[in-house]
């Protein structure tokens, strides 16, 4: 008789539990030693990426901070130029041989001073403007008083105000044209405030022609010579 224990028979239920565990365990491989070694290399290599990857990061940050905090500041752009270009001197021409005066390219009738009464300059500067002067007769009664109207003076080499024109009165219409205003330029009548509004203060006078004397009377008794007093 043998003492070999009898073999233990599995039920149905257990052996069908033991071949499932068993299907489950073998549809999962094991990997071996090699498959092991290259997967730790690929974890490896990529740590290091990724390390790398910061260090570049973390050190461009650093160059961007130092660069804006000890670089010289770009200089900060010039600032445009908003004022405007200044305007050419305005050139009046003053022709007393045509008796004509020239502003803008318009064209007025003059009358010319007296031979007696030279304005004695080729070029002068426009100084002041006055709707009306008052003139007045000299020491000695010499000279047409009252008022003058859109007139326009200037200051000559002796730096005295003179009268340089305005706007004769109706009744000098015959001087028009002709060399009998005693000193300065008469403008015909009803042009005189064209004129006026036409000349600009600083604007720079040609005297052309006539019969001017370099040196007119420093005590002669014509109207350019007379104070210039602006009034009603």
């Amino acid at each position: 008789m043998s003492e070999r224990p009898p073999a233990h028979t599995l039920a149905g239920t257990d052996l069908s539990d033991r071949l499932h565990a068993l299907a489950v365990h073998g549809a999962v491989p094991v990997p071996t030693a090699g498959a092991q070694v290259r997967i730790r290399a690929v974890r490896r290599r990529r740590a290091r990426r990724v390390v790398l990857s910061t260090t570049v990061l973390a050190a461009a940050a650093v160059v961007t901070l130092a660069s804006g905090a000890l670089g010289p500041s770009a200089p900060p752009p010039p600032p445009s130029s908003t004022a405007a270009p200044p305007s050419p001197v305005q050139d009046v021409l003053i022709d007393l041989d045509t008796h004509r005066l020239t502003v803008d390219g318009r064209s007025f009738r003059i009358g010319a001073p007296d031979p007696h009464c030279p304005i004695g300059e080729q070029a002068v500067t426009v100084s002041a403007k006055y709707p009306v002067v008052n003139l007045v007769p000299n020491e000695i009664g010499v000279g047409r008083p009252g008022p003058r109207n859109w007139a326009v003076t200037f200051t000559d080499q002796d730096h005295q105000q003179r009268l340089l024109l305005f706007e004769l009165p109706p009744s000098d219409l015959p001087s028009v044209g002709a060399d009998h205003i005693l000193g300065a330029v008469g403008v015909a009548p009803a042009s005189g405030k064209q004129v006026y509004d036409a000349v600009r203060l600083g604007a720079q006078v040609r005297i052309k022609g006539g019969q001017q004397s370099e040196k007119p009377l420093a005590h002669s008794a014509c109207i350019d010579r007379q104070p210039v007093k602006g009034g009603g």
